[in-house]
């Protein structure tokens, strides 16, 4: 077992202290999210996000690529790695090269310092030029354009090589070891009461099992497979003072599980709520996590039924963790014990709520209240373009409003168990699916569909009516996001957007506001 002042870095123990002291000599109803009816589910944490959330641009960069004169882009051999993923040494004609940020001209422009330790050449492209440089130190200047900014290890020393690079504002040199979070970042999201990390944690198709594997503030990046670090995320949560929402790898063993507990009970806010869930949809085919529940049931012997026997499995390991998570808490009143199921068929919080007795031993039941998702669908898709914008945003009305009478379904369960029911995600769901994605017309449509100032109304309509038929906390899906094929979730499509473009945050924004002052 890691020892408590082995687990967290001294940046993050002063940046905690710094927090707790605030809270300390501050009232509680100075929090802007005091009492906000609404939480926000993070975009994941990589280079090619919009969202930068650490002043660090290094915290985002991605996984060293291996490179070789005459071979394709990352298949030079393969690079020595240490455990914190930084190039250890090069072989002759070898260089590694990761970009920090890709097609985003949503970081600021002016110089930035980068600074590292271990010795070595390191080369800037494309946004980023070197102004001038000493050891460990590189002065560049920042002109953001689609391009992003690379970077390039040319040469690295076998016994000292360069590691801990980091990329900053010149503005913020010196305070980025006690506050890493951007300021401009815990601005954006400094009203919602929740912040679910499912993106944050690369929940779905995670490959974390072991404690080991789980990264930590010193790796290269936190962008990787494993996600951000916990360590984090309890200071994000703790600097906002918002409960946070983990997401459990759906793999992920005992120990990790205990050892995760642990750190949270250790380091958070302990006024702070905690809502735990077994991995993300383990009833959605699009992810690994519900084929592996599916397996585990039926090798268990849970049900013949594939799909019950998922249902089954997902239910019996969420307990598990849940018990875990009762034995290092000692109690139960902060944790928020959360059950997911499939919000278009109720049938499967019904399974899950009933299966070992599960509605009586957990806080909430979770779905996830989408509108629009018809549209984007085969064949409706075709008949979707061919529709003006203000008839589509009447059938979204209808979908919502129809929403509402499943909601209202999903609520009378969970008063059957005293549970809360939450979204655990929500919004628009307009995007093409199953080849409808590549209709260059479709994906235009929805895309100007979300810029539209009628979204907000949506978006009102939406919050009302699911508190209206019983629904709790309600966790918007997604934080901030480029628009693409892929769907436009994003409340925010960069974080330094101007916010009179922004009709899903404005939505948002001001539902907190109406709530706290009715």
């Amino acid at each position: 077992m890691n020892k408590f002042h082995e687990m967290i870095p001294w940046y993050i123990f002063l940046c905690m202290a710094i927090v707790w002291h605030c809270q300390g000599i501050t009232k509680a109803e100075s929090w802007p999210n005091n009492t906000s009816p609404l939480g926000i589910n993070l975009s994941r944490v990589c280079y090619w996000s919009t969202e930068f959330a650490f002043k660090d641009l290094f915290k985002q960069s991605q996984p060293w690529q291996s490179q070789a004169k005459g071979k394709p882009y990352g298949q030079g051999p393969p690079l020595a790695l240490s455990s914190h993923g930084w190039v250890q040494w090069l072989r002759p004609g070898q260089t590694a090269d990761t970009l920090i940020t890709r097609t985003a001209r949503d970081y600021d422009p002016g110089e930035y310092i980068c600074l590292y330790d271990g010795k070595g050449v390191l080369i800037f492209g494309n946004d980023a030029r070197k102004i001038n440089a000493s050891p460990g130190r590189i002065l560049v200047n920042v002109r953001p354009s689609t391009k992003g900014i690379s970077l390039i290890l040319k040469k690295t020393d076998d016994i000292d090589p360069i590691h801990n690079i980091r990329l900053i504002p010149r503005t913020f040199e010196n305070t980025t070891d006690e506050a890493p979070l951007h300021p401009r970042f815990l601005k954006n999201w400094s009203n919602f009461k929740v912040i679910r990390f499912m993106d944050w944690m690369a929940t779905n198709n995670s490959p974390v099992e072991k404690w080991s594997q789980r990264t930590l503030p010193t790796m290269q990046t936190q962008g990787g497979k494993a996600g951000v670090a916990l360590e984090y995320m309890v200071a994000l949560a703790n600097t906002l003072h918002a409960d946070p929402w983990f997401c459990m790898p759906h793999r992920a063993d005992d120990a990790y599980i205990e050892n995760f507990a642990r750190m949270v009970r250790q380091t958070l806010d302990p006024t702070l709520k905690i809502y735990v869930e077994y991995t993300n949809e383990a009833w959605n085919d699009q992810f690994s996590q519900a084929k592996y529940c599916m397996e585990k049931g039926l090798s268990l012997g849970l049900s013949n039924d594939p799909v019950k026997a998922r249902l089954y499995y997902y239910t019996r390991r969420a307990l598990e963790i849940f018990q875990i998570w009762e034995s290092i808490f000692k109690n139960n009143h902060r944790l928020v014990r959360v059950l997911s199921s499939q919000f278009a068929n109720p049938w499967t919080s019904t399974q899950i709520l009933k299966y070992l007795n599960a509605g009586h031993r957990v806080d909430a039941l979770g779905v996830a209240p989408y509108f629009g998702k018809k549209l984007g669908v085969p064949p409706q898709a075709q008949k979707t373009v061919q529709m003006t914008r203000e008839q589509l945003f009447k059938v979204c009305e209808k979908d919502i409003e129809k929403n509402h009478e499943q909601v209202a379904t999903h609520a009378l369960l969970a008063s059957e168990y005293n549970l809360d029911l939450v979204a655990y995600e929500g919004g628009q769901h307009l995007v093409g699916t199953r080849g409808a994605e590549n209709n260059e017309v479709l994906t235009f449509l929805f895309h100007t569909m979300n810029r539209d100032p009628r979204m907000k109304e949506l978006y009102l309509k939406d919050f009302q009516g699911w508190y209206r038929a019983g629904g709790g906390i309600f966790v918007t899906f997604a934080s901030t996001g480029t628009y693409n094929k892929w769907g436009s979730w994003g409340l925010l499509e960069q974080g330094t957007q101007d916010l009179k473009t922004a009709p899903k945050y404005q939505a948002v924004q001001m539902y907190i506001k109406q709530s706290q002052n009715p």
